[in-house]
């Protein structure tokens, strides 16, 4: 099946690059194009097999076409590829506000979103998957096997886009905020310390607690209990963080899900 990626930014170059370098695609059934000629460029010159194309050749020639273009540019894309465009085709965004409605309703073929991580730049984490109601369940297994390669494949509803999003996909820049600010802040009050020690002790911390968690099925409950020891010194941190973490969390999620509702109500395809 050759498969289509229209959008050679962050996004659709890690995704292009990810399904190459595992193999579940080989580079003669990968099409691409995109506004930006250097971009392609780029990764023909690392993918020398892959077919480069405008929209409306990619559209003409693909069976899976994933468009990983913001939802602004998503009209401009459609109408290059509508003569093209056919029912037995999978369309796949990755533009997490647009309603799969409001693409089944614009477009011929079936539809999908695919919200993916960072972490699938090295074989793991979420990829997060919602779709449309002309799928079939052919679509639903080559999609899910092919992101398998590269990914956990995790099937949500929209209702529960926007949490998920923030969780799995929003996750790994929010994670390594927090670690960054953990280790500014112990250098901040212990002016010995220095910011490349501190950050090597919060990040090795970080990753040793995720592989006790993957090695020991340990919940976060479990370690906070176990390292907090009643009257110490980590039971009062987390006595203060649970004066204000909880706050800001409901804060970043209420105003994100608040921004995506503006802009979908003025998204047009």
């Amino acid at each position: 099946m050759n498969t289509g990626f229209i959008g050679i930014g962050s996004m659709g170059s890690m995704l292009i690059r990810a399904l190459l370098r595992s193999g579940a695609l080989a580079q003669d059934e990968v099409w691409a194009a995109n506004r930006s000629p250097a971009k392609l460029e780029a990764i023909a010159r690392d993918f020398p097999g892959i077919h480069i194309a405008s929209a409306r050749q990619l559209a003409a020639n693909c069976d899976l076409i994933f468009v990983c273009v913001g939802a602004g540019d998503t009209a401009t894309v459609l109408a290059q590829m509508d003569p093209e465009l056919y029912p037995g085709q999978l369309l796949v965004t990755t533009a997490g506000v647009i309603p799969l409605r409001t693409l089944e309703d614009r477009v011929p073929c079936r539809v999908a979103k695919l919200i993916p991580s960072i972490t699938q730049e090295i074989g793991a984490g979420i990829a997060l998957v919602m779709y449309g109601s002309r799928v079939t369940p052919e679509d639903r297994n080559h999609l899910e096997n092919l992101l398998s390669r590269i990914s956990q494949p995790t099937v949500v509803s929209e209702s529960l886009a926007r949490p998920a999003i923030g969780l799995a996909s929003g996750g790994p820049a929010l994670l390594a905020y927090l670690l960054q600010s953990m280790a500014d802040q112990a250098v901040r009050s212990n002016p010995e310390l220095s910011p490349d020690l501190a950050r090597k002790l919060v990040q090795e911390s970080a990753a040793a607690t995720m592989r006790l968690i993957g090695e020991t099925n340990m919940t976060t409950e479990e370690i906070i209990r176990r390292v907090a020891a009643p009257g110490g010194m980590t039971a009062l941190a987390i006595e203060i963080l649970s004066q204000h973490v909880p706050q800001a969390w409901q804060n970043v999620f209420r105003t994100a899900a608040d921004r995506e509702n503006k802009a979908r109500e003025s998204l047009v395809l």
